[in-house]
Order: structure tokens, then sequence, then C-alpha cells
């Protein structure tokens, strides 16, 4: 199935990611004796950036530099680990895995491949009635700094999982064995599900009927995948069609006029509300997260790139009470929309 509206989105934009994601980067990188500066440079970010809670970074430019750090480390879990996981790892194990029949055996191949090469618990897979939780034990958690290794790890399965069977797969929990980070409002957008911290384990739970799914993808495909990490951890995975990219697409190119209502989207889908709700839960994500990250994305270039009034760019993105837009971008990005406007000016200067 194939959609006009899902045919006009740019697949090269992935949007911004957490400041918190470059800053432990860029420590990283200082940790362990590398030019932080010149990479940033390299990977065009401003180092003015660093250590600006409320100033987000172009997705694009973070993996960038991720890659690099990897590279130059000669480890992709970029010492975070305790156990250095050489370059290449990742993709050996989606060699491993791509040509099985079902995620269920991928996941097993896969899980088997790490505990190989690291600790013999590193990942386990448990199946309880209709739950499947993915468990990562790390050897040295100690020596994750910021919890950076533990959220790559837990999206590096998810997201393979979910490419691998070419469909977003809904998490119905995820459990962090640390407290809520500085960062969490990020959560919501990266492990869409219920949040539970300071766990005895680091996991993911999805629903066990995903385990007989066909896996679909070829060693061509995975190849392409791999080129595109760590980009493609930092976001949803999306087929070539979903309802949540035509939802997107439709509410970006209306936000102007004011946000359609779910009965008015599903009217131009051809399909009840009903409908469209039950399908969007199946591609792990709802209408109200949708036009959140729409409000979010737009608000975010209007306050870095316009000097419209706040109160004006509340009203643009669908918000009549400035306070109540004041909110809810506090809870998008950790700050409000004046002190973000201060930080991106501070940065610029």
């Amino acid at each position: 199935m194939t959609s006009a509206v899902a045919m006009r989105i740019d697949k090269n934009k992935y949007g911004s990611a957490s400041n918190h994601y470059l800053t432990a980067l860029f420590e990283v990188a200082e940790q362990n004796n590398l030019d932080a500066r010149r990479l940033l440079k390299h990977c065009q970010i401003d180092p003015a950036a660093i250590g600006k809670p409320g100033l987000r970074v172009k997705t694009e430019r973070l993996s960038r530099l991720q890659s690099l750090v990897w590279r130059l480390l000669k480890d992709e879990s970029a010492g975070l680990c305790g156990m250095r996981l050489k370059p290449g790892t990742y993709e050996m194990m989606g060699q491993v895995t791509v040509h099985q029949p079902t995620l269920r055996l991928a996941l097993q191949k896969g899980i088997a491949f790490y505990n190989l090469i690291l600790t013999d618990n590193f990942v386990e897979l448990d199946v309880q009635a209709d739950e499947a939780t993915l468990t990562i034990n790390l050897p040295h958690p100690e020596k994750d700094h910021k919890y950076l290794f533990a959220e790559m790890a837990l999206l590096a399965w998810h997201r393979y999982s979910s490419w691998l069977i070419a469909s977003s797969i809904p998490l119905s929990k995820v459990q962090f064995n640390y407290p809520p980070p500085p960062h969490v409002h990020e959560y919501h957008y990266l492990f869409p599900g219920e949040h539970e911290f300071k766990c005895d384990k680091l996991a993911i739970t999805f629903s066990a009927h995903y385990l007989a799914k066909q896996v679909k993808q070829s060693e061509g495909a995975l190849n392409s995948f791999m080129q595109r990490c760590p980009l493609e951890l930092f976001r949803q995975y999306k087929s070539d069609y979903t309802l949540t990219s035509d939802i997107r697409h439709l509410l970006s190119n209306d936000i102007e006029s004011g946000l359609l209502t779910i009965d008015a989207v599903a009217s131009m889908l051809h399909m009840t509300s009903r409908t469209l709700m039950r399908r969007l839960k199946d591609e792990g994500t709802c209408f109200q997260q949708i036009k959140d990250i729409v409000r979010r994305d737009r608000a975010v270039m209007l306050l870095t790139q316009r000097a419209t009034p706040i109160n004006l760019i509340a009203e643009s993105v669908g918000f009549a009470d400035p306070a109540a837009f004041t909110r809810a971008f506090r809870t998008w990005t950790g700050e409000t929309p004046r002190k973000f406007r201060a930080l991106h000016k501070e940065e610029a200067s």
C-alpha cells in the first residue's frame, strides 16, 4: 500500500534531539582524551550549545558525532559498557539475525551472539503469557556516563526489532534501573509506553505476539540500515507507508490555520475515529502524541528562527492560553519558551 501524502514526506528530516545527548557525548569524548571541540566543528555543532539543557540539536549532527566517537575509540559502546564492543559488532549481529524466519528466532540468535562476546546474560528474553520482556544487564553499569549506553542499548534492540518485521512495535512498559534523569521528558518520544524508574532491571516489554511476526528484511536492506546508524536509533521505525506519517503531514500543513481534530483527520483519511485510534495504537503511538510532536517542532522553529512574540507562537500552534502553551512546552523540552529563546540567543551571540 502506498500513499500520496507519505510519498511527499522528506525521509531525510529526522528532527531534533535533547541537548542531554550532545553534552553527554561531548563529556565522554573529553574523558577519553579526544579533541571534543574539533569533533563538534566537524559535525557543524556550535560548542556554545554544550551544557544548555533547553537547546535541541539536529539529530543528523548528533548521530554524526556519535559515529565519530565510536570510530575514534574503536568501541561501539564508547567505553560506557566496561567491555569493548569492536566496530562492526552491531552489524555482525544483524548478519546473524536477518535471515531468520521470525522475530523470536532472530532475537534468540542476536542475544546468543552478544552473550558470547560479552557476558552470559548481557541480554535476556523472557516470555510470560502474552508479554515478552527483553532485559539488558550491563557488565559495569558504574561506567555508563549519564546512562547514555543504557538508553542506546534499549533503543538499538527496539528499533532493530521493529525494522526486522517492518512494523513499529509498541512498548507496553519500559523499566529503568535508575531514577528519572533531567531529560526524562524526552522518553515520551524515544520510549513511548509506561515508564518505571528505580527498578531492579533495564528492560522493554511488548506484546509477545510480535515474536511470531515474519522477518521481512534482506541482507541488502540490512547494509542500508546499518549505514544509517546511529541515526536510526533516534526515531521510531516507520515503514514506507504509515498512518502516523500521513497524520503528521496533514497536521503540519494545517497548523497555521488551527490544528485539525481527530474526527476531521479520520474523515480526510476515509475512516472512522475509532479505526484511526486503533491503527495508531498498532503503530505504537496516538493522535495526541503526534499532535504534540508537530506542535513542539513548530514552536522550536519559531522560537529559534523568528522574533515572533510568545503569545502569538502559542496561538499559532493551537493554544488559546499562553500559560497552557508554557506548561506544554516545558513538558516537551524541559524549559519554558522564554528561557528556551534566551538560551538560543545566548548560543548564537
